[in-house]
């Protein structure tokens, strides 16, 4: 069988239970199968290399498409980054004050927050995981550097949307955008050109691949242009109806073999 690549979302897909959570032993089980017959694997995440989890890093991925599609890692070596303008980066900040939105700038080494304001209980959530992760990961708003790829942004009733997507740099867009929770928003905000099928793209024409080699598992709204982007795409059980429609196989969910069972269906292992 010719090698294939094989690129996994993180939350939700490979990851069960939460934010910090675990890779199902099956799924892990049937990774490193497929490494044994000489597929390589790849993360293909929303999260910038900086979030990543400890037990991603430590499997043996092969590569890591990170902050959907602005930075690509292969073998331990960045092959790849997409870095936001010094004009775009540095408004940011500005447009969320402005908006009345609070955000995370997500960066490769950094994510950085708006400490001198009271946070809403999602972005609080995500500062104080954070904060136990590393309290080198995280930097502030004041930071001279700024230094992230793209942002999440968080909305509530006091925010202004309209007045966001009408100042929202041109080299940016908006990715997704859903309801969490009773009264706020999330955005996750993205360069144009960047994508996790932009991430697929360079990694097969760096490989000397092509997207028939190619098989994608992912479960959210973001994983969209990737699966829409190859033939052989798989959605976990999980998923919403919308992600269903797009793609070629429908597994179980991670921890339900979910993994496993797709390796096996298109015998990859």
């Amino acid at each position: 069988m010719t090698h294939k690549l094989i690129f996994l979302d993180i939350d939700g897909t490979l990851l069960s239970g939460g934010i910090d959570g675990t890779i199902p032993e099956s799924a892990a089980e049937s990774l490193l199968a497929a490494r044994e017959n000489g597929h390589l694997l790849f993360i293909n995440t929303g999260r910038s290399l900086s979030y990543l989890p400890a037990q991603v890093m430590h499997f043996p991925f092969d590569g890591y498409i990170c902050g959907c599609g602005t930075e690509i890692v292969l073998y331990g070596e960045e092959i790849f980054h997409y870095q936001l303008s010094p004009e775009t980066r540095f408004s940011i900040k500005d447009i969320l004050g402005q908006c009345r939105i609070q955000g995370v700038l997500e960066g490769r080494k950094h994510l950085y927050y708006n400490t001198s304001e009271t946070m809403i209980p999602p972005v609080e959530a995500v500062y104080r995981a954070s904060l136990q992760r590393s309290n080198d990961l995280v930097r502030t708003f004041d930071d001279p550097k700024l230094d992230y790829d793209k942002f999440s942004a968080f909305a509530d009733e006091n925010s202004n949307l309209s007045l966001f997507r009408e100042l929202l740099p041109g080299e940016l867009e908006i990715l997704r955008e859903e309801k969490r929770g009773l009264s706020c928003r999330f955005l996750e905000i993205v360069p144009r050109q960047c994508s996790k099928a932009s991430g697929i793209d360079y990694v097969t024409n760096y490989l000397g691949k092509s997207l028939d080699d190619c098989y994608v598992f992912g479960d959210g709204a973001n994983d969209l242009p990737m699966l829409k982007h190859v033939k052989n795409s798989i959605a976990m059980g999980n998923s919403s109806r919308e992600i269903f429609k797009e793609v070629s196989y429908v597994t179980t969910p991670v921890n339900r073999k979910g993994i496993m069972i797709a390796m096996k269906h298109f015998g990859l292992i």
